[in-house]
This record gives structure tokens, C-alpha cells and sequence, in this order.
């Protein structure tokens, strides 16, 4: 703004001078003392407020008495879009939902180092009373895919799950979703 004030007095000067004007020298320009567009934003305001600090990221947890590699779980892929309900003769009696830590491959096999976690709510109950897991170790057990099973229980909200099943007797039941990879889930 300054610049073209100064150039534009200098030609002005000049043109008057070429007409015969008395002025020879084009009168000083004084520099400018409007305030920037800066100075007129904050002058006199106060600085914007801190944005507030981000809450402390805390580190998911696995229930109390449950492995801590399956820490976080619900989190993971869902693999059933509503609530599975209790059964006649279902083990795992109790309102289930199931995740697991990926997806399965396109030919429906879960790779080794995935983890499938089954949760319930016990009938009657308002808490998770159950944790089931798939857990599947290259070379634990070729026969049934790798998968290593183990269920949890607990009877109340604040008690520890306690380890009650694992091995060979979760293959009676498994066996029957052999053709998915030994998870009922990805059958319905």
C-alpha cells in the first residue's frame, strides 16, 4: 500500500512538472500509520484459549482371570450383527456375542496368531458370566486347524474368571463347524 502511495505521488510530481507546474519536487510521503491487518485482529484482544488436553490414552485391560492377549477385544471385528440368544444345551448358556482379532481369509481360514473371544451374559444375570477363546498356534494342533480353546466363568460382576474347560473337551462341539473353521459364527 505504502509502495503504490509513493510511486503514485511520484508520478503525479512528474506530471505536474511536465505541465509547467511550480513544484519541482513532489512532496515527502510520510509513512503510513494505519494499523495491518494484524495489529487490528488481536490488538487488544486476548489470545485465543489452549485447546483443553487430550485425556490420558489408557491401555485396554483384560477381564480379571483372562489372558491379557485378549485385552481390548471388543474392539475387534464383530462377527455376529446381533446378539446371539440362548439355546436348548448350549454350553454356553447366555445371551453371546463373538469378535475376533481379524478377519478370516478369503478362503474363510483364520491365519495363525488370530483370536477368536466369545462373551455371555448369564440368563437372569446383567453381567458377562462367561469368556470363551479360540486362540490359533501354528502347530498346537494340526488335526483341528491350530486353534488352542479355553472358557472362563465367573458368578458375579466384580468376581475373577476361573479357567474351567479347555483341550479336547471344546472339540465336541467344535467339530461340528469343521467346514468354517471350527467358528460357529461365520456358518449363520
Amino acid at each position: 500500500m505504502l509502495r503504490r502511495l509513493v510511486v503514485c505521488a511520484v508520478l503525479a510530481a512528474s506530471a505536474g512538472t511536465a505541465c509547467g507546474s511550480a513544484e519541482s519536487e513532489p512532496p515527502p510521503v510520510a509513512p503510513s500509520t494505519a494499523p495491518t491487518v494484524e495489529e487490528t485482529t488481536t490488538e487488544g484482544a486476548p489470545p485465543p484459549p489452549a485447546p483443553p488436553p487430550a485425556p490420558p490414552r489408557t491401555k485396554p485391560k483384560a477381564p480379571p482371570g483372562v489372558p491379557g492377549f485378549v485385552a481390548g477385544y471388543r474392539g475387534w471385528v464383530k462377527l455376529n450383527e446381533t446378539p446371539i440368544p440362548p439355546r436348548e444345551s448350549d454350553p454356553h448358556n447366555g445371551t453371546k456375542n463373538v469378535y475376533a482379532s481379524r478377519r478370516p481369509a478369503a478362503d474363510g481360514v483364520f491365519r495363525n496368531g488370530s483370536i477368536v473371544v466369545k462373551e455371555a451374559v448369564r440368563p437372569g444375570a446383567d453381567f458377562i458370566g462367561l469368556i470363551a477363546i479360540m486362540r490359533k498356534r501354528a502347530g498346537a494342533d494340526p488335526a483341528h486347524n491350530d486353534w488352542v480353546f479355553v472358557e472362563y466363568t465367573r458368578e458375579s460382576a466384580g468376581a475373577r474368571f476361573i479357567e474351567i474347560a479347555s483341550g479336547t473337551v471344546c472339540w465336541s462341539c467344535h467339530v461340528g463347524a469343521e467346514d468354517t473353521d471350527y467358528v460357529f459364527t461365520l456358518g449363520r
